[in-house]
């Protein structure tokens, strides 16, 4: 009975693990060579009564530029606030750099406003802050940049 029990538990619990949407979504980060790759996992928010008034999606993946950097990010997309028409969504995320690009800074949080514009702040280890900004496009997965892509220039090089 015991043995029956345990495996009748882990079934449920593996079966509402699976029971969320899962999606893999990605976004470059123009003007620079950048791509953003998270899998994606989306939440119906509900009021008291059960009606759905909206999602929310958590995400968690990877920053890569190339052979510069992979960052691993953890962040959320959600309902710009205050609400427009059309409706705008808001993503953002927290990075931990390791390595001397974005000013040497560790930690780095990315704002966004899908398709539309990006704004990167990066702060710790040093002194300062390092900014950064530009277009946030969504691009098909199968085609992003890889991590080991060619040269070119990364939201963690200084700006002009």
């Amino acid at each position: 009975m015991k043995v029956a029990s345990s495996a009748l538990v882990s079934a449920i619990f593996c079966s509402a693990a699976i029971g969320a949407a899962h999606a893999e979504v990605c976004w470059k980060l123009n003007p620079f060579i950048d791509v953003i790759r998270v899998a994606q996992t989306t939440f119906v928010d509900e009021q008291a009564t059960g009606t759905a008034i909206g999602t929310h999606s958590l995400v968690v993946g990877i920053w890569g530029a190339g052979n510069f950097y992979s960052l691993p990010i953890v962040g959320s997309i959600d309902t710009d606030i205050p609400t427009s028409t059309p409706l705008k969504q808001r993503f953002g995320v927290h990075g931990t750099n390791h390595t001397a690009l974005f000013g040497g800074h560790s930690d780095c949080v990315l704002d966004a406003q899908l398709g539309s514009t990006w704004k990167l702040s990066c702060t710790g280890n040093v002194a300062g802050i390092f900014n950064n900004s530009g277009t946030f496009m969504s691009v098909p997965c199968a085609t992003a940049v890889p991590l080991a892509a060619p040269s070119g220039k990364t939201a963690g090089d200084k700006t002009d």
